[in-house]
């Protein structure tokens, strides 16, 4: 079954709204039998890479280990999941079982191999880069609702941002947003909230958190 912006809430209902504030395009829902259990296989084409890796960072929950098919992904016993290129996909399995979770990588290998785009790379956001163990935590949001199902306790900093993507990673004991908005205005409407100065470079907003200037587009608060 394929899905539109306009059907998808037939499918999800109330969860849609999440995935069109990331950047929506088509999904594609797959229902398979293997030896009489059912697995069922979501594909969702989002956008752009940022927003396919934004769904994956606000779904993924209590990852278990397993090969690393690709540079995104998160098992557990009754789905797996990963984002690649502007793909984000969700294989559901039944059981749980050690038999379903193999069958889950095999078709996840496949599709993988499928995708020729790369994966999401958080170099525009933190030009240092960011480590592949960080990056297990880290959240991508583009509004409210994915500050909501990522982050909520930024809801009150970032709930007046618009018009952005930001990526949120931990370094230590802080938790670091970098805000990438998509046009000056956006940005500096940001930043005369807080009463700072696009020319500023560093600030401090409150006794522990600051706002970094990198570019007039792009913006870090370190909390």
């Amino acid at each position: 079954r394929t899905f539109t912006e306009t059907s998808l809430y037939g499918y999800i209902n109330g969860g849609a709204e999440l995935y069109l504030e990331y950047g929506f395009d088509t999904l594609v829902v797959t229902e398979l039998v293997c030896e009489g259990r059912d697995i069922k296989v979501e594909t969702y084409r989002m956008k752009d890479l940022e927003a396919a890796f934004g769904i994956f960072s606000v779904s993924r929950f209590r990852c278990n280990g397993g090969a690393g098919l690709t540079e995104h992904i998160c098992r557990s016993a009754y789905q797996l999941q990963f984002s690649k290129g502007p793909y984000y996909v969700s294989i559901i399995n039944d059981t749980g079982s050690e038999s379903d979770q193999k069958k889950s990588a095999e078709i996840a290998a496949f599709i993988i191999e499928q995708i020729p785009d790369p994966p999401f790379d958080p170099g525009s956001f933190f030009s240092e880069g960011v480590d592949s163990e960080t990056m297990k935590g880290a959240v991508l949001v583009r509004g409210p609702l994915g500050i909501y199902n990522g982050i909520p306790t930024l809801a009150e900093t970032l709930g007046e941002a618009s018009d952005y993507s930001a990526l949120m990673i931990r370094r230590g004991q802080d938790t670091l947003a970098s805000l990438r908005f998509n046009t000056e205005t956006s940005a500096g409407a940001f930043l005369n909230k807080r009463n700072m100065s696009p020319a500023t470079k560093t600030n401090a907003v409150s006794s522990d958190s600051t706002v970094s200037v990198i570019t007039p587009n792009h913006i870090i608060i370190t909390f």
